[in-house]
């Protein structure tokens, strides 16, 4: 979820993209599907928390950044999350058609404001993040373009 320098345009394009892909969270061995606007139930009764985010350090598309840059990238992200004493699993969001990848971490109980700050730290445009019982939220990071849609679990936070 990149925040490279990007057109108002190209901010309601993403945004899109990501409130349809299809998110998974690793648990036990098994993948644990989760999406906007929905609840996630049964990760939340696997992963007992207050607060649920889902962060990448991966910046696509592809070329943007090479591949080596984005496994470094990953690993100092990994490094982060447990400075800040967050629980982590390895979680991926991709496209519901099978294409591009970006692989990150399901982290519990992350604050709002540490989640938005690690969002920026590692250059994303956007984040999932909900509390315990409530549906998946996308929060953007950047402020609100002209012609964003409003689909009711989008939060732009700026």
């Amino acid at each position: 979820m990149a925040q490279h320098s990007v057109p108002d345009a190209e901010k309601v394009r993403l945004a899109a993209a990501w409130a349809a892909a299809h998110y998974f969270v690793a648990i036990a061995g098994r993948d644990w599907l989760f999406t906007i606007g929905q609840p996630a139930t049964d990760i939340e009764r696997q992963l007992m928390a207050e607060r649920y985010l889902f962060i990448t350090a991966w910046n696509p598309p592809p070329g943007l950044q090479p591949r080596e840059a984005n496994l470094a990238a990953d690993q100092r992200l990994q490094t982060r999350l447990v400075h800040e004493g967050l629980r982590h699993h390895p979680a991926l969001g991709c496209d519901a058609h099978g294409g591009e990848v970006e692989r990150g971490w399901l982290a519990l109980d992350a604050p709002l404001p540490l989640s938005d700050a690690l969002g920026r730290e590692f250059g994303q445009g956007g984040t999932l993040a909900w509390s315990q019982g409530e549906p998946v939220r996308l929060r953007m990071l950047w402020p609100r373009p002209a012609g964003a849609f409003d689909d009711g679990y989008t939060d732009w936070v700026g």
